[in-house]
């Protein structure tokens, strides 16, 4: 009897497992029917693309500035996702879910840690779902790598306890190879993590450990061996005056690495609390490390509750912030990332994967740093997706401790749909509300622009902005 209710139950998560990845590649497949193109969208789908797709995305600065580059995959998918609608909700629909997928792997495959890993992009501050989730420019060259970076981590941590067929040589090769070719700073996080990797398995290196570090070496090569770099550009600028990286990471970047992630800190910190309360450190111990997480989460609730009243521009920056309040954050989040690094040591010291995500998003973050232009939050989401798997391991970990695990995972799926249902609702109003403004012979001509915003702006990008709608793109979609 008891046999059976194991098969039974068994059964019942491996159907409740496929119908969550079913539905998740439903879902953001219509999800992306429903997204208005915006800005970039325009650019790579028009003259210009076409122009750059036939001369290897090398073009003169004056016209093209910084989409002369060597991201030869990720704007060749931008190209082919505005072309062809079927192909781009295909594409959200199987590389969300791949990264949800993978993160659930990573985490313990339980369903605790995939409904976790489902709530990922409903933690996503306002500028990650307006520059990642909403727009498919910015979808299309940040998700793609980071899910195959993931799979390789997968590949690698599997790989401890399974031997593989000789093959997966030439899978992580392609790999590296090809997640290569979208994001600069990606490209150059996994030689980083390639060459972490074979130190860390030393004599017990695999041919697909290195074959995955050869393929990032060569995907580097070829990105950067793109001549649009070595030219001088207004779009591109770094710098190395330490006064200067701090007074941008104080007054712009460390907003987006840990202050507007509020969802994820107080997830984090409660499960922190959780874990020290079953603990058996010493009282001492136990009472201060939970006085400094109920500081810290007291902290950022009011830290984000106070910086509404001070308006973001349209890429979710400050134009103009306190010199010194800047400054006490940015410090009080170096604060916060050390206090997180000391939790993994007391928690998971022996997890080398913790400690992976770890050093990841101080290498992607460390590059963001010396970048002075183009200044915006997308590079932060990279680092939010190992941010999200340290954070998802203290919280799976709490709730297989808590006596409460069934009922807590029970609000996370309940919060899961609520938020699936407000996120569709929201685009599709908008999609409707943008059909309308857009059905106008004097948009088409050219002779007004639009003068209606759609009801949730953070879905359209740059907090769609009139001026960057495209007449052309919509007389002829609404043809169809």
């Amino acid at each position: 009897m008891i046999n059976k209710s194991k098969i039974d139950l068994n059964c019942f998560k491996k159907l409740f497992v496929l119908l969550m990845f079913v539905v998740s590649f439903i879902y953001f497949g219509v999800f992306r029917y429903l997204i208005i193109p915006s800005g970039d969208d325009y650019f790579w789908g028009g003259k210009q693309g076409n122009y750059l797709i036939h001369h290897m995305f090398y073009g003169l600065q004056a016209i093209y500035g910084g989409s002369s580059n060597g991201r030869y995959l990720g704007n060749t998918l931008e190209i082919l996702t505005m072309h062809h609608l079927w192909f781009a909700m295909l594409m959200y629909g199987i590389l969300w879910t791949l990264l949800i997928w993978v993160m659930w792997r990573l985490t313990g495959k339980s369903i605790s840690s995939l409904v976790i890993s489902c709530l990922f992009v409903f933690t996503l501050q306002d500028g990650f779902i307006n520059n990642i989730l909403a727009w498919n420019a910015g979808f299309i060259n940040y998700v793609p790598p980071i899910a195959m970076i993931l799979v390789y981590i997968l590949i690698t941590d599997r790989g401890r306890y399974k031997n593989f067929s000789p093959y997966i040589a030439l899978l992580t090769l392609i790999l590296a190879y090809a997640s290569g070719l979208f994001v600069e700073a990606l490209t150059i996080t996994q030689i980083v993590l390639g060459i972490f990797v074979i130190l860390y398995f030393r004599k017990k290196v695999k041919l697909y450990h290195l074959t995955y570090l050869i393929g990032a070496i060569i995907s580097a090569i070829t990105m950067f061996s793109q001549p649009g770099y070595r030219e001088t550009s207004s779009y591109r600028g770094t710098t190395f005056d330490p006064l200067k990286i701090w007074d941008i990471y104080a007054k712009i970047t460390h907003f987006w690495l840990i202050t507007f992630n509020v969802a994820l800190i107080i997830g984090l910190l409660l499960a922190i609390i959780i874990l020290l309360v079953k603990s058996d450190f010493s009282w001492i111990k136990k009472t201060s490390l939970t006085l400094i997480s109920v500081l810290f989460m007291a902290y950022y609730a009011g830290i984000n509750y106070y910086l509404q009243r001070i308006p973001l521009n349209y890429m979710y920056g400050y134009n103009v912030i306190n010199t010194r309040l800047a400054y006490i954050d940015g410090a009080i989040s170096l604060a916060f990332v050390i206090f997180i690094g000391y939790c993994i040591f007391l928690f998971f010291k022996n997890d080398v994967k913790m400690w992976l995500y770890y050093l990841l998003t101080g290498v992607l973050m460390g590059q963001l740093l010396f970048v002075s232009a183009p200044i915006n939050c997308r590079g932060n989401f990279l680092t939010y997706v190992f941010m999200y798997l340290i954070a998802m391991k203290f919280v799976v970990m709490a709730i297989a401790q808590s006596n409460l695990k069934n009922l807590l995972t029970g609000l996370l799926l309940l919060g899961l749909l609520s938020m699936g249902a407000w996120y569709q609702y929201m685009i599709y109003a908008n999609s409707q509300a943008n059909l309308r403004r857009v059905n106008n012979i004097s948009f088409y001509t050219g002779e007004k622009e639009l003068d209606k915003h759609v009801p949730y702006r953070k879905f359209v990008w740059s907090n769609d902005l009139m001026n960057q709608q495209n007449p052309t793109y919509w007389k002829e979609y609404l043809k169809k």
